[in-house]
C-alpha cells in the first residue's frame, strides 16, 4: 500500500494512517482500494482491541476526495460509481467489531469529515476547524457521512451543519457532541489519548463495540447511506454543482 499505511502494534490494536499531506490527504481511487485492503486485514485480526485512524502531517486529517478525480462532466450513473466504493470503507469503518479512534491531526473538511464520522470517537486539535461543506459546491455529503451524522449528533444540529456546510471551531464541534476531546498535536502525534484503551482486553473492546453498534444504528444503516450515494450523484450532474466546482478550482489555482 502506498497512499495509506496500516502499523499493527505490540499492544494488540493497529493504526491506520493517510499518507498523502502533500494534498491534505486527498482521497483517490487508490487510496479507497488501499482502505478497503487495510480494514479487511484489521476485521481478519481477532486479537486487535481497537483501531486508530489518523492522517500524516500536520495540516490536515483528510480534505475529502481528490478534486482532480471526484469532479467532472458526468452523469448521475456514472457518480453513483464513483462514490460508492467509499460509501462501502465508511460503512465497513463505522461496523467494524472494534471500537475506531479518530486522532484528527488537523482540519477534516468535506469527505474528510465523513470519515471522522464514521469513527466511533473523535479527538481534534484546539486550532483545527471542521466542515461538512459538500453544500457550498451543490452536492450533499456522498459516501454516506450525512446519514451516520444524523446517527452521531441531534438531528437539529447535523441538519444544521449539514446546510449552513461552514467549517467549524473545535470548540463548536465539542459542544454539539461530534469531537469527543480537544487535545495538543502533541498528544495526537504521540497517541497520548488511547492510553485509556490499552488496559482493556480484546474481548471487552468487542462487547463494549456490540453494544454500542446495536445502540448507535440502525438495522437499515447501509439502505440509508446508499440512499445518500444516490442522492449525491443525482445533484452531481446538475450545473449548479459543475460551476461551483469550476469556481473552486479556479480560486484554488490563483492561490
Amino acid at each position: 500500500m502506498e497512499q495509506v499505511r496500516l502499523d499493527i502494534k505490540e499492544e494488540n490494536y493497529a493504526v491506520l494512517t493517510l499518507q498523502r499531506s502533500a494534498k491534505m490527504n486527498a482521497v483517490t481511487r487508490q487510496m479507497t482500494r488501499e482502505l478497503k485492503e487495510a480494514l479487511n486485514q484489521v476485521s481478519s485480526e481477532h486479537t486487535l482491541k481497537f483501531l486508530v485512524i489518523t492522517g500524516e502531517g500536520e495540516r490536515a486529517f483528510c480534505t475529502g476526495g481528490d478534486l482532480n478525480e471526484f469532479h467532472g462532466d458526468m452523469s448521475a450513473d456514472e457518480a453513483y460509481n464513483l462514490l460508492r466504493p467509499m460509501m462501502e470503507v465508511l460503512h465497513q469503518l463505522a461496523t467494524l467489531p472494534i471500537p475506531v479512534i479518530a486522532l484528527l491531526n488537523g482540519q477534516a473538511r468535506g469527505g474528510g469529515c465523513e470519515i471522522a464520522t464514521a469513527c466511533d470517537f473523535r479527538y481534534g486539535r484546539k486550532e483545527s476547524k471542521f466542515g461538512f461543506v459538500q453544500g457550498n459546491l451543490g452536492i450533499t455529503p456522498g459516501w454516506g457521512g450525512g446519514a451516520l451524522l444524523y446517527q452521531r449528533l441531534t438531528s437539529g444540529n447535523a441538519a444544521h451543519w449539514l446546510m449552513d456546510a461552514e467549517m467549524y471551531e473545535a470548540e463548536r464541534t465539542l459542544h454539539i457532541g461530534w469531537l469527543h476531546k480537544i487535545s495538543s498535536l502533541e498528544d495526537i502525534k504521540g497517541l497520548k489519548d488511547i492510553q485509556p484503551f490499552l488496559n482493556k482486553t480484546a474481548a471487552q473492546m468487542r462487547v463494549f463495540k456490540k453494544q454500542l453498534l446495536k445502540e448507535s444504528f440502525p438495522e437499515d444503516l447501509y439502505e440509508r447511506m446508499e440512499e445518500e450515494v444516490r442522492l449525491c450523484s443525482e445533484l452531481w450532474e446538475t450545473e449548479e454543482h459543475k460551476l461551483a466546482v469550476e469556481k473552486f478550482m479556479s480560486t484554488r489555482k490563483n492561490l
